[in-house]
Protein backbone atom coordinates (compact mmCIF):
# COMPACT_ATOMS: atom_id res chain seq x y z
CA UNK A 1 0.00 0.00 0.00
CA UNK A 2 2.90 2.36 0.66
CA UNK A 3 4.12 2.35 -2.97
CA UNK A 4 0.84 3.71 -4.47
CA UNK A 5 0.89 6.50 -1.87
CA UNK A 6 4.49 7.42 -2.75
CA UNK A 7 3.55 7.36 -6.40
CA UNK A 8 0.63 9.73 -5.79
CA UNK A 9 2.89 12.07 -3.78
CA UNK A 10 5.49 12.12 -6.58
CA UNK A 11 2.78 12.88 -9.11
CA UNK A 12 1.46 15.71 -6.93
CA UNK A 13 4.96 17.16 -6.51
CA UNK A 14 5.46 16.99 -10.27
CA UNK A 15 2.18 18.82 -10.91
CA UNK A 16 3.08 21.52 -8.38
CA UNK A 17 6.57 21.90 -9.89
CA UNK A 18 5.18 22.20 -13.43
CA UNK A 19 2.65 24.77 -12.21
CA UNK A 20 5.35 26.82 -10.49
CA UNK A 21 7.58 26.79 -13.55
CA UNK A 22 4.64 27.75 -15.76
CA UNK A 23 4.16 30.92 -13.72
CA UNK A 24 7.70 31.94 -14.63
CA UNK A 25 7.22 31.26 -18.33
CA UNK A 26 5.04 34.29 -18.98
CA UNK A 27 6.74 35.05 -22.31
CA UNK A 28 7.84 38.42 -23.67
CA UNK A 29 4.70 40.40 -22.92
CA UNK A 30 6.19 43.57 -24.42
CA UNK A 31 7.71 41.92 -27.49
CA UNK A 32 7.24 43.76 -30.78
CA UNK A 33 7.19 41.79 -34.00
CA UNK A 34 9.04 43.27 -36.96
CA UNK A 35 5.77 43.46 -38.89
CA UNK A 36 4.31 45.65 -36.15
CA UNK A 37 7.00 48.34 -36.06
CA UNK A 38 8.34 51.09 -38.32
CA UNK A 39 12.14 51.00 -38.05
CA UNK A 40 13.83 54.41 -37.96
CA UNK A 41 17.34 54.60 -39.47
CA UNK A 42 18.11 58.31 -39.16
CA UNK A 43 16.54 61.50 -37.83
CA UNK A 44 16.67 65.08 -39.07
CA UNK A 45 15.75 68.10 -36.94
CA UNK A 46 15.07 71.48 -38.58
CA UNK A 47 13.87 74.90 -37.48
CA UNK A 48 10.71 75.88 -39.35
CA UNK A 49 9.24 79.21 -38.17
CA UNK A 50 7.54 80.80 -35.19
CA UNK A 51 9.68 78.70 -32.86
CA UNK A 52 8.41 75.47 -34.41
CA UNK A 53 10.64 72.60 -35.38
CA UNK A 54 10.28 69.79 -37.87
CA UNK A 55 11.40 66.24 -37.20
CA UNK A 56 12.00 64.00 -40.20
CA UNK A 57 12.66 60.28 -39.95
CA UNK A 58 14.07 57.83 -42.47
CA UNK A 59 12.12 54.56 -42.32
CA UNK A 60 12.97 51.14 -43.71
CA UNK A 61 10.77 49.62 -46.41
CA UNK A 62 11.30 46.00 -45.29
CA UNK A 63 10.01 44.25 -48.41
CA UNK A 64 12.21 46.21 -50.82
CA UNK A 65 15.34 46.11 -48.65
CA UNK A 66 14.93 42.38 -48.08
CA UNK A 67 14.44 41.75 -51.80
CA UNK A 68 17.52 43.74 -52.85
CA UNK A 69 19.74 42.00 -50.30
CA UNK A 70 18.49 38.55 -51.27
CA UNK A 71 19.43 39.36 -54.86
CA UNK A 72 22.90 40.37 -53.69
CA UNK A 73 22.58 43.95 -54.95
CA UNK A 74 23.26 47.19 -53.13
CA UNK A 75 19.86 48.63 -53.93
CA UNK A 76 21.30 51.26 -56.27
CA UNK A 77 18.45 52.81 -58.20
CA UNK A 78 15.87 51.32 -55.82
CA UNK A 79 14.65 53.37 -52.89
CA UNK A 80 14.75 51.14 -49.80
CA UNK A 81 13.63 53.82 -47.35
CA UNK A 82 11.02 56.56 -47.15
CA UNK A 83 10.85 59.88 -45.30
CA UNK A 84 8.04 61.17 -43.11
CA UNK A 85 7.96 64.47 -41.20
CA UNK A 86 5.96 66.27 -38.53
CA UNK A 87 6.17 69.65 -36.81
CA UNK A 88 5.70 70.77 -33.22
CA UNK A 89 6.68 73.30 -30.59
CA UNK A 90 8.99 70.75 -28.96
CA UNK A 91 10.76 67.62 -30.10
CA UNK A 92 8.46 65.50 -27.95
CA UNK A 93 5.37 67.03 -29.55
CA UNK A 94 6.75 66.62 -33.07
CA UNK A 95 7.62 62.96 -32.43
CA UNK A 96 4.11 62.36 -31.11
CA UNK A 97 2.61 63.87 -34.27
CA UNK A 98 4.96 61.79 -36.38
CA UNK A 99 3.63 58.65 -34.71
CA UNK A 100 0.09 59.71 -35.69
CA UNK A 101 1.14 59.62 -39.36
CA UNK A 102 2.58 56.09 -39.20
CA UNK A 103 0.31 53.06 -38.77
CA UNK A 104 3.03 51.06 -37.01
CA UNK A 105 4.76 51.73 -33.71
CA UNK A 106 7.94 53.78 -34.21
CA UNK A 107 11.10 51.84 -33.33
CA UNK A 108 14.21 53.97 -32.71
CA UNK A 109 16.57 51.17 -31.67
CA UNK A 110 18.32 51.11 -35.08
CA UNK A 111 18.65 54.88 -35.53
CA UNK A 112 22.35 55.36 -36.34
CA UNK A 113 22.42 59.10 -37.09
CA UNK A 114 20.86 62.36 -35.94
CA UNK A 115 21.27 65.41 -38.17
CA UNK A 116 20.64 69.01 -37.08
CA UNK A 117 19.91 71.56 -39.78
CA UNK A 118 22.31 74.52 -39.78
CA UNK A 119 19.63 77.05 -38.79
CA UNK A 120 18.49 74.85 -35.90
CA UNK A 121 22.09 74.43 -34.72
CA UNK A 122 22.58 78.21 -34.68
CA UNK A 123 19.39 78.75 -32.67
CA UNK A 124 20.45 76.20 -30.06
CA UNK A 125 20.11 72.48 -29.38
CA UNK A 126 20.01 72.40 -25.57
CA UNK A 127 16.30 71.57 -25.20
CA UNK A 128 16.57 68.83 -27.82
CA UNK A 129 19.48 67.21 -26.00
CA UNK A 130 17.35 67.30 -22.86
CA UNK A 131 14.68 65.28 -24.64
CA UNK A 132 17.18 62.69 -25.88
CA UNK A 133 18.60 62.36 -22.35
CA UNK A 134 15.17 61.70 -20.81
CA UNK A 135 13.63 59.42 -23.43
CA UNK A 136 14.18 55.68 -22.81
CA UNK A 137 14.06 54.69 -26.49
CA UNK A 138 16.58 57.32 -27.64
CA UNK A 139 19.95 55.93 -28.76
CA UNK A 140 22.75 57.87 -27.12
CA UNK A 141 25.39 56.03 -29.17
CA UNK A 142 24.15 57.27 -32.53
CA UNK A 143 26.36 59.72 -34.42
CA UNK A 144 25.38 63.39 -34.54
CA UNK A 145 25.93 65.73 -37.51
CA UNK A 146 25.19 69.31 -38.52
CA UNK A 147 24.32 69.89 -42.16
CA UNK A 148 24.30 72.68 -44.67
CA UNK A 149 20.67 73.63 -45.33
CA UNK A 150 17.92 71.34 -44.09
CA UNK A 151 18.46 68.05 -42.30
CA UNK A 152 15.40 66.65 -44.06
CA UNK A 153 17.19 67.00 -47.39
CA UNK A 154 20.25 65.17 -46.08
CA UNK A 155 18.38 62.10 -44.83
CA UNK A 156 16.35 62.12 -48.07
CA UNK A 157 19.53 61.75 -50.13
CA UNK A 158 19.80 58.93 -52.68
CA UNK A 159 23.47 57.90 -52.53
CA UNK A 160 25.35 56.01 -55.25
CA UNK A 161 26.91 53.24 -53.19
CA UNK A 162 24.74 52.74 -50.12
CA UNK A 163 21.13 51.68 -49.61
CA UNK A 164 20.21 54.74 -47.58
CA UNK A 165 21.37 58.09 -46.27
CA UNK A 166 21.78 56.46 -42.86
CA UNK A 167 24.26 53.94 -44.29
CA UNK A 168 26.25 56.74 -45.91
CA UNK A 169 26.43 58.76 -42.68
CA UNK A 170 27.46 55.64 -40.82
CA UNK A 171 30.26 54.90 -43.31
CA UNK A 172 31.52 58.49 -43.14
CA UNK A 173 31.68 58.14 -39.37
CA UNK A 174 33.48 54.78 -39.50
CA UNK A 175 36.04 56.04 -42.03
CA UNK A 176 37.45 58.39 -39.38
CA UNK A 177 38.48 61.22 -41.66
CA UNK A 178 36.77 63.85 -39.51
CA UNK A 179 35.10 64.15 -36.12
CA UNK A 180 33.07 61.21 -34.83
CA UNK A 181 30.72 62.38 -32.06
CA UNK A 182 27.94 60.38 -30.42
CA UNK A 183 24.87 61.88 -28.76
CA UNK A 184 26.27 60.96 -25.34
CA UNK A 185 29.62 62.66 -26.10
CA UNK A 186 27.83 65.77 -27.36
CA UNK A 187 25.92 66.03 -24.08
CA UNK A 188 29.18 65.79 -22.15
CA UNK A 189 30.86 68.48 -24.27
CA UNK A 190 28.01 70.99 -24.06
CA UNK A 191 27.71 70.35 -20.32
CA UNK A 192 31.42 70.84 -19.61
CA UNK A 193 32.90 73.87 -17.85
CA UNK A 194 33.92 75.51 -21.12
CA UNK A 195 30.87 74.40 -23.12
CA UNK A 196 32.88 74.07 -26.32
CA UNK A 197 31.73 71.36 -28.70
CA UNK A 198 32.42 70.12 -32.23
CA UNK A 199 30.21 68.20 -34.64
CA UNK A 200 31.00 66.88 -38.13
CA UNK A 201 29.49 69.10 -40.83
CA UNK A 202 28.00 67.49 -43.94
CA UNK A 203 26.56 68.77 -47.18
CA UNK A 204 24.91 67.22 -50.21
CA UNK A 205 26.04 67.37 -53.82
CA UNK A 206 23.77 66.34 -56.68
CA UNK A 207 25.20 64.37 -59.58
CA UNK A 208 23.44 62.82 -62.56
CA UNK A 209 24.67 59.66 -64.24
CA UNK A 210 25.13 59.72 -67.98
CA UNK A 211 22.19 58.24 -69.85
CA UNK A 212 19.93 58.26 -66.81
CA UNK A 213 17.20 60.74 -65.97
CA UNK A 214 17.39 60.28 -62.21
CA UNK A 215 20.08 62.11 -60.30
CA UNK A 216 21.83 60.89 -57.19
CA UNK A 217 22.57 63.01 -54.15
CA UNK A 218 25.89 62.37 -52.45
CA UNK A 219 26.54 63.25 -48.81
CA UNK A 220 30.01 64.67 -48.20
CA UNK A 221 31.93 65.71 -45.10
CA UNK A 222 32.71 69.42 -45.14
CA UNK A 223 34.65 70.27 -41.99
CA UNK A 224 33.19 70.71 -38.51
CA UNK A 225 30.61 72.91 -36.82
CA UNK A 226 31.87 74.76 -33.72
CA UNK A 227 29.56 75.25 -30.74
CA UNK A 228 29.87 77.60 -27.79
CA UNK A 229 27.49 76.21 -25.22
CA UNK A 230 24.51 74.87 -27.10
CA UNK A 231 24.68 77.18 -30.13
CA UNK A 232 26.68 76.85 -33.32
CA UNK A 233 28.93 79.89 -33.71
CA UNK A 234 30.84 78.97 -36.85
CA UNK A 235 32.29 76.35 -39.14
CA UNK A 236 35.81 75.18 -39.93
CA UNK A 237 36.66 74.00 -43.43
CA UNK A 238 38.37 70.68 -44.18
CA UNK A 239 41.91 72.09 -44.07
CA UNK A 240 41.49 73.78 -40.68
CA UNK A 241 39.66 70.72 -39.36
CA UNK A 242 42.70 68.56 -40.11
CA UNK A 243 44.87 70.89 -38.05
CA UNK A 244 42.33 70.81 -35.23
CA UNK A 245 42.36 67.01 -35.21
CA UNK A 246 46.17 67.05 -34.96
CA UNK A 247 45.96 69.28 -31.86
CA UNK A 248 43.22 67.17 -30.23
CA UNK A 249 45.13 63.92 -30.90
CA UNK A 250 42.20 62.63 -32.93
CA UNK A 251 43.82 62.41 -36.36
CA UNK A 252 43.36 58.91 -37.80
CA UNK A 253 44.08 59.27 -41.51
CA UNK A 254 46.27 61.92 -43.08
CA UNK A 255 48.46 62.56 -46.10
CA UNK A 256 51.04 65.33 -46.06
CA UNK A 257 52.38 66.89 -49.25
CA UNK A 258 55.36 69.23 -49.26
CA UNK A 259 57.09 71.14 -52.03
CA UNK A 260 60.85 70.78 -52.40
CA UNK A 261 63.10 73.16 -54.29
CA UNK A 262 66.69 72.38 -53.40
CA UNK A 263 69.84 73.06 -55.35
CA UNK A 264 70.87 75.54 -58.00
CA UNK A 265 68.56 76.46 -60.88
CA UNK A 266 65.61 74.77 -59.18
CA UNK A 267 67.30 71.37 -59.32
CA UNK A 268 65.28 68.86 -57.30
CA UNK A 269 62.01 70.79 -57.47
CA UNK A 270 58.69 68.97 -57.13
CA UNK A 271 56.27 67.51 -54.58
CA UNK A 272 56.61 64.62 -52.15
CA UNK A 273 53.71 63.02 -50.28
CA UNK A 274 53.76 60.99 -47.07
CA UNK A 275 51.06 58.85 -45.49
CA UNK A 276 50.73 59.12 -41.72
CA UNK A 277 51.05 55.69 -40.08
CA UNK A 278 50.59 56.80 -36.50
CA UNK A 279 50.55 60.02 -34.53
CA UNK A 280 50.50 61.17 -30.93
CA UNK A 281 49.86 64.65 -29.60
CA UNK A 282 50.35 65.77 -26.00
CA UNK A 283 49.39 69.08 -24.43
CA UNK A 284 52.06 70.11 -21.93
CA UNK A 285 50.98 73.06 -19.76
CA UNK A 286 53.19 75.17 -17.53
CA UNK A 287 52.94 78.37 -15.52
CA UNK A 288 56.02 80.62 -15.50
CA UNK A 289 56.04 83.85 -13.51
CA UNK A 290 52.26 84.01 -13.65
CA UNK A 291 52.15 83.39 -17.39
CA UNK A 292 50.14 80.41 -18.66
CA UNK A 293 51.85 78.56 -21.51
CA UNK A 294 50.99 75.35 -23.32
CA UNK A 295 53.21 73.32 -25.63
CA UNK A 296 51.61 71.17 -28.31
CA UNK A 297 53.98 68.23 -28.64
CA UNK A 298 53.26 66.14 -31.72
CA UNK A 299 55.17 63.13 -33.06
CA UNK A 300 54.34 61.21 -36.22
CA UNK A 301 55.61 58.20 -38.11
CA UNK A 302 55.08 58.30 -41.86
CA UNK A 303 55.65 56.40 -45.09
CA UNK A 304 56.57 58.12 -48.34
CA UNK A 305 53.95 57.22 -50.93
CA UNK A 306 54.89 59.51 -53.84
CA UNK A 307 58.06 61.22 -55.00
CA UNK A 308 57.21 63.70 -57.73
CA UNK A 309 60.58 65.43 -57.47
CA UNK A 310 64.14 64.81 -58.61
CA UNK A 311 65.40 64.10 -55.11
CA UNK A 312 67.13 60.80 -54.39
CA UNK A 313 65.45 59.63 -51.18
CA UNK A 314 68.10 56.94 -50.60
CA UNK A 315 70.31 59.59 -49.04
CA UNK A 316 70.10 60.18 -45.29
CA UNK A 317 70.33 63.96 -45.67
CA UNK A 318 67.37 63.91 -48.08
CA UNK A 319 65.26 61.98 -45.56
CA UNK A 320 66.30 64.46 -42.85
CA UNK A 321 65.37 67.36 -45.14
CA UNK A 322 61.93 65.86 -45.84
CA UNK A 323 61.27 65.17 -42.16
CA UNK A 324 61.92 68.83 -41.44
CA UNK A 325 59.52 69.91 -44.16
CA UNK A 326 56.81 67.54 -42.89
CA UNK A 327 57.27 68.99 -39.41
CA UNK A 328 56.84 72.51 -40.77
CA UNK A 329 53.70 71.49 -42.65
CA UNK A 330 52.07 69.86 -39.62
CA UNK A 331 52.94 72.84 -37.41
CA UNK A 332 51.49 75.19 -40.03
CA UNK A 333 48.19 73.27 -40.01
CA UNK A 334 47.98 73.28 -36.23
CA UNK A 335 48.80 76.99 -35.99
CA UNK A 336 46.06 77.81 -38.48
CA UNK A 337 43.47 75.89 -36.43
CA UNK A 338 44.62 77.33 -33.09
CA UNK A 339 44.57 80.88 -34.45
CA UNK A 340 40.95 80.56 -35.55
CA UNK A 341 39.41 78.80 -32.55
CA UNK A 342 41.51 80.54 -29.87
CA UNK A 343 41.81 84.08 -31.20
CA UNK A 344 38.75 84.47 -33.44
CA UNK A 345 36.06 82.15 -32.06
CA UNK A 346 37.44 82.23 -28.50
CA UNK A 347 36.00 78.83 -27.61
CA UNK A 348 38.10 76.12 -25.97
CA UNK A 349 37.65 73.07 -28.17
CA UNK A 350 41.40 72.39 -27.97
CA UNK A 351 41.21 70.79 -24.50
CA UNK A 352 43.59 73.39 -23.02
CA UNK A 353 41.44 73.65 -19.88
CA UNK A 354 41.74 69.90 -19.19
CA UNK A 355 45.52 70.03 -19.50
CA UNK A 356 45.86 72.81 -16.90
CA UNK A 357 43.21 71.28 -14.67
CA UNK A 358 45.12 67.98 -14.47
CA UNK A 359 48.53 69.51 -13.71
CA UNK A 360 47.66 72.66 -11.76
CA UNK A 361 44.58 71.81 -9.73
CA UNK A 362 44.88 74.62 -7.17
CA UNK A 363 45.62 77.30 -9.74
CA UNK A 364 42.81 76.02 -11.97
CA UNK A 365 40.23 76.27 -9.17
CA UNK A 366 41.19 79.90 -8.63
CA UNK A 367 41.08 80.81 -12.31
CA UNK A 368 38.34 78.62 -13.83
CA UNK A 369 35.79 81.38 -13.29
CA UNK A 370 37.74 83.68 -15.61
CA UNK A 371 38.96 81.00 -18.03
CA UNK A 372 36.91 82.50 -20.86
CA UNK A 373 38.97 85.70 -20.58
CA UNK A 374 42.27 83.89 -20.07
CA UNK A 375 41.94 81.35 -22.85
CA UNK A 376 42.54 83.67 -25.86
CA UNK A 377 45.75 84.91 -24.22
CA UNK A 378 47.33 81.52 -23.47
CA UNK A 379 50.75 81.37 -25.15
CA UNK A 380 50.96 78.39 -27.49
CA UNK A 381 54.26 76.76 -28.45
CA UNK A 382 54.86 73.86 -30.83
CA UNK A 383 57.18 70.86 -30.77
CA UNK A 384 56.68 68.65 -33.83
CA UNK A 385 58.71 65.56 -34.72
CA UNK A 386 58.16 63.64 -37.96
CA UNK A 387 59.93 60.39 -38.70
CA UNK A 388 59.94 58.69 -42.10
CA UNK A 389 59.80 54.94 -41.55
CA UNK A 390 59.81 53.69 -45.13
CA UNK A 391 60.68 55.55 -48.35
CA UNK A 392 58.67 53.13 -50.50
CA UNK A 393 59.64 50.32 -52.87
CA UNK A 394 61.48 52.63 -55.23
CA UNK A 395 64.13 54.95 -53.85
CA UNK A 396 64.77 56.88 -57.07
CA UNK A 397 61.96 58.68 -58.91
CA UNK A 398 61.19 56.18 -61.72
CA UNK A 399 60.00 58.77 -64.24
CA UNK A 400 63.19 60.84 -64.00
CA UNK A 401 66.33 59.95 -66.00
CA UNK A 402 69.28 58.91 -63.83
CA UNK A 403 71.38 61.86 -64.95
CA UNK A 404 68.67 64.28 -63.69
CA UNK A 405 68.32 62.75 -60.23
CA UNK A 406 69.88 64.97 -57.59
CA UNK A 407 72.68 62.96 -55.97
Amino acid sequence: MIFPIIKKINSLVMVIWIGAVSLLLTGCWDRQEINDVAIVLSTGIDYVKDDELEISAEFVIPEIMSATRKQGTSGAGVRTTFIESATGKTLAEARSKLQEKIARSLFWGHADATVFGEEMAKKGIKEHLDYFARTPDARLRNTVFVCEGKAKDIISATPHLEDSASDTLNELSNFQISMDVTMSELMQMTGSETGGALLPFVKQVSSSQKGKMKSKTQILLSGVAVFNGNKMIGKLDESVTRGLLWVRDEIKNATITVEVDEGEDGEGEGKITALMIQSQTKLIPRIEHGKWIITIQCSTEDDLVQNASKLDIRKGETIHLLEGKFEEKIEERMKQAVEIVQKDMKVDVLKFNRAFQRKYRKEWKKRKGVWTDMYPNIEVQYDVTAKILRPGLSSEPPAVPNNEVKQ
